[in-house]
């Protein structure tokens, strides 16, 4: 899996699990039916947390490790890098 496409589905996983769990999506599980004694509003709350979490994991272990990214170093980073001064420190 490439990075943007483990980017782009981790933005939808959080999209559609914030939704899932919103009020106006609540009232369709808030019925008279119980699953092993529980209500089916409890099972699908508990069981939407849950199926989220265990596919951020499975998403998670599929983004690449590593990700070279280039950055640009200014002046006084570069003296840091260097060695002319101590990092966070006034020139001398």
């Amino acid at each position: 899996m490439t990075w943007k496409k483990a980017r782009d589905a981790t933005l939808v996983l959080t999209v559609v699990g914030a939704l899932g769990l919103l009020p106006p999506v609540l009232p369709f599980f808030d019925r008279p039916v119980t699953v092993f004694g529980m209500p089916l509003i409890v099972v699908y709350v508990f069981g939407a947390w849950l199926a989220l979490i265990v596919l951020a994991r499975w998403l998670s272990n599929r983004l690449p490790r590593h990700v070279a990214r280039e950055t640009t170093l200014g002046p006084a980073d570069e003296d840091a890098v260097s060695g002319d001064r101590p990092p966070g420190g006034e020139p001398g």
